[in-house]
């Protein structure tokens, strides 16, 4: 049996409604979709979560079983586990499957001798397409007849994305993928077009196949942890500051250099929520490192929703020491300074709180919302902007700036910044990319595995943050042995895996 390796934090590889309809019995699931949209590599994904359940055997039309360990990261455990048997009908003679009714007889024997089988057919069409057009209907509508008397679980690919076939009709769930591309920007897309009683909670998922497995991913939903850990801060360099997050780290190059003004662009409906605690996540670290934060938030943000935000994971003194927001408001907070929204004295008073930092030898990053310092300080608030960058660029500090959609000024702080990242989303999942530096597509999703919040980004474009994360090896993967190669094409094809199945029960028995 194949371990998942995974801790129950960690996220599921397919949606959970779908997960509802595969623990059934007797059913045809369609996976449809384009060429190279990773319509291969769901099976493959699905087979590794079913096939401890009974007998299992992938049936491949167009390709050697060989070459799927090219695919999925789990085809190497897949081929070594004893129920699990593959197979290429290119190894055998395509005029057996001409004649309908022996394609589905030969069906029908095959797993009635397997104990609660499941099929995989990759694709479909490398059978039936040498069924005559007349006899072609008649064979899928026998499909769920044979399924329902043997309690079989079949996962047919489909290469015809769109046609309504009568395999639709019949089919008790269908999949389909696609992939886009969106700012010279490649992501992948699942849609779930059916599921025979059961509701359909989203209809459309991100996916990605980054580091050889199928992983969608869940929409945006921030929630606590029942119980917190104190946050276990990732270390600064000499020329970087951690953002918190290994990933982000990893992406910028070591973390954000210090000198740097970095800008967060909101594009789309991103909610509230992502909008506050993305940038909280990553500042925890700088407060828990004993660095300081100076902050000019949304003017809808409540100051005391960051107190009570970040002290379940820091301890008071220390987010009291190192703290200051800037507020239009009275608030009281300890931490909360009330600007008076004259910007020559509300630049001193920034300047004062930020040389007291400096006098305690502490690194400041400061971080601003430019929708509030738009709104009450109008266009000349660039000069107050760019004159704080430059002080960050000699004094190695770092400024952020978050920008909300279709402000006037994000150009402009775009073309001071070093940084420029986005936050969207898709189908309610928070998408993240770079534009300096530029970068692909990653899905963000929040954990708490930790006790505290930390942010991962999940590459939607196949590609992985490092070799370590991926388990992947760097080399390509060893050849598999597999049970059938070119050894008797003449052989009846379902005969062939019937008796493959039962001698690996005999060896394994023995």
């Amino acid at each position: 049996m194949i371990e998942n390796n995974e801790s129950p934090t960690q996220l599921r590889s397919v949606p959970p409604e779908l997960e509802a309809v595969l623990r059934r019995k007797g059913y045809i699931l369609l996976v449809k979709g384009d060429a190279g949209t990773g319509k291969t590599n769901l099976a493959l994904e699905l087979m590794a979560l079913l096939h401890s359940e009974g007998d299992s055997v992938h049936i491949s039309t167009r390709t050697y079983p060989e070459k799927l360990s090219f695919q999925h990261a789990l085809f190497p455990k897949l081929a070594a586990e004893p129920n699990v048997q593959f197979f290429s009908t290119l190894e055998f003679d395509p005029v057996q499957f001409v004649v309908g009714h022996k394609v589905i007889s030969g069906l029908h024997d095959l797993l009635s001798s397997m104990e609660n089988p499941l099929v995989v057919l990759d694709s479909w069409e490398g059978i039936s397409d040498y069924i005559p057009a007349e006899a072609r209907m008649k064979v899928e509508q026998s499909l769920m007849a044979v399924l329902e008397e043997t309690g079989a679980r079949l996962i047919l690919v489909s290469e015809h994305s769109e046609a309504n076939t009568t395999l639709d009709q019949l089919a008790d769930a269908i999949l389909i993928l696609r992939q886009k591309v969106i700012d010279d920007r490649r992501l992948r897309e699942l849609e779930i077009r059916k599921l025979r009683g059961v509701p359909i909670r989203q209809d459309q998922y991100l996916f990605t196949l980054a580091g050889g497995r199928f992983q969608y991913l869940e929409p945006f939903n921030f929630k606590l942890p029942e119980e917190t850990a104190e946050f276990r801060p990732v270390h600064n360099t000499e020329t970087h500051m951690s953002t918190g997050s290994r990933d982000l780290d990893a992406l910028l190059g070591g973390g954000v250099a210090r000198g740097s003004t970095v800008l967060l662009e909101m594009r789309g409906d991103v909610p509230f929520e992502a909008q506050v605690y993305v940038p909280l996540t990553a500042l925890l670290n700088f407060l828990a490192t004993g660095n300081a934060v100076m902050m000019f938030p949304y003017s809808d943000f409540d100051p005391k929703r960051s107190r009570l935000f970040a002290t379940q994971f820091l301890a008071e003194d220390m987010y009291d020491a190192n703290m200051r927001v800037f507020t239009t408001d009275r608030v009281e907070d300890p931490v909360a300074i009330k600007f008076s929204l004259d910007m020559a004295k509300d630049f001193e008073m920034w300047l004062e709180v930020y040389g007291k930092f400096k006098n305690q030898g502490k690194i400041v990053w400061k971080l601003m919302a430019l929708d509030t310092v738009e709104n009450f300080y109008g266009q000349g608030v660039m000069d107050f902007l760019a004159t704080v960058a430059a002080r960050v660029a000699v004094n190695k500090d770092i400024q952020s700036v978050l920008a909300r959609p279709n402000l006037e000024l994000t150009e402009k702080v775009a073309n001071i910044s070093q940084i420029h990242l986005v936050l969207t989303t898709r189908w309610g999942t928070l998408v993240f990319y770079g534009v300096k530096p530029r970068t692909g597509f990653y899905g963000l999703q929040f954990s708490f595995a930790n006790g505290y919040p930390e942010f991962k980004l999940i590459p939607l474009q196949d590609v992985t943050l490092s070799r370590e994360r991926s388990g992947m090896p760097g080399e390509p993967p060893l050849a598999i042995p597999v049970h059938i190669r070119r050894r008797a094409p003449q052989a009846d094809f379902f005969e062939t895996v019937a008796r493959s199945m039962q001698n690996a029960k005999k060896r394994l028995i023995a």
